[in-house]
């Protein structure tokens, strides 16, 4: 039985607020209702709207005779629903899934049993949440790639880099990043600050970044204040929309790094960094230059 969640959701917010202005008070699915529903055959959304009347007809007049109904018989139908909307799909699985859903799972069930289904379902939304954020770190930090130049085998570079990167040797180090930047990934980010002695440029590589939070972009500041402090210049290749627009708004560009150092393409950027290699003087002047815009940086923050 197909569900529209949107659907749903907007009928139920616009009856909350019908109900509203009568004195009723905001209410939520039910999950037992709709399980019987199913289970008893209903497929329409008619079978939604007799059950509706009836909630409706018993709250108008039918209660004082639903009053006579034991209680006994109303704990047989409470607890036969109640066996009915149990995964058994999930409790058999919880061996073989991760030991994470596995807790969150038996977390959520015993919630619901001991003290009630909206508390349950907030705490295994907050749950699900927190192990999202940390799956999906995980994820990044295996795309993120941090070594010097000259140590990369020649299946490591991405398409656009070809032979050439190998040939710049020690003196540029290259960061790849690959995938949205958040809180989650901060705590391993500021690994992308090594670099070896010697450095004298760090590429790092964004034009695989869609997006950048606000955690993510202090720690990008961070990583740039790192390298900066080690002697190396920083350099960004394919910083554009939303990660370009966030760097700017705590002036990471151009504040630390210059539009200058800011290059569309990798190509663009690759051909700059060669012409300076040809000319030591050259690459030598970029870092102090840089090192300069950071003190009147961090001057203009304290002032």
């Amino acid at each position: 039985m197909a569900n529209d969640s949107d659907q749903e959701l907007i009928g139920q917010g616009l009856g909350n607020m019908a109900a509203a202005l009568i004195g009723g008070l905001p209410g939520a699915g039910a999950t037992m209702r709709t399980v019987i529903n199913a289970q008893s055959g209903g497929r329409t959304r008619l079978s939604g709207v007799i059950a509706g009347l009836f909630l409706l007809a018993v709250l108008l007049g039918l209660g004082v005779l639903v009053g006579h109904v034991p209680n006994a018989v109303l704990a047989g139908i409470l607890v036969t629903v109640g066996l009915g909307i149990i995964d058994y799909r999930g409790l058999r699985h919880l061996g073989r899934i991760p030991r994470a859903d596995a807790i969150t799972i038996v977390a959520v069930l015993l919630i619901t049993v001991f003290q009630g289904l909206l508390e349950a379902v907030a705490v295994g939304m907050i749950i699900s949440s927190v192990l999202f954020m940390k799956n999906i770190s995980d994820v990044i930090e295996k795309q993120v790639e941090s070594r010097q130049l000259d140590e990369f085998s020649p299946g490591k570079p991405w398409d656009d880099e070809g032979e050439e990167v190998g040939s710049l040797g020690h003196r540029v180090a290259l960061k790849r990043l690959d995938g949205p930047l958040f809180f989650g990934l901060v705590s391993r980010f500021g690994e992308l600050a090594n670099i070896q002695p010697g450095t004298a440029i760090a590429i790092i590589r964004m034009g695989r970044v869609p997006y950048i939070d606000q955690s993510g972009l202090y720690a990008l500041e961070e990583v740039v204040r790192s390298i900066q402090a080690q002697g190396a210049a920083v350099v960004f290749s394919g910083l554009r929309g939303q990660p370009l627009e966030m760097t700017r708004r705590i002036n990471l560009v151009p504040g630390l790094v210059g539009y200058d150092y800011c290059f569309e393409d990798f190509p663009s950027c690759l051909r700059w960094v060669k012409t300076l290699l040809h000319d030591e003087a050259l690459l030598l002047a970029v870092a102090p230059r840089q090192q300069a815009a950071m003190g009147q940086f961090d001057q203009g923050a304290i002032m």
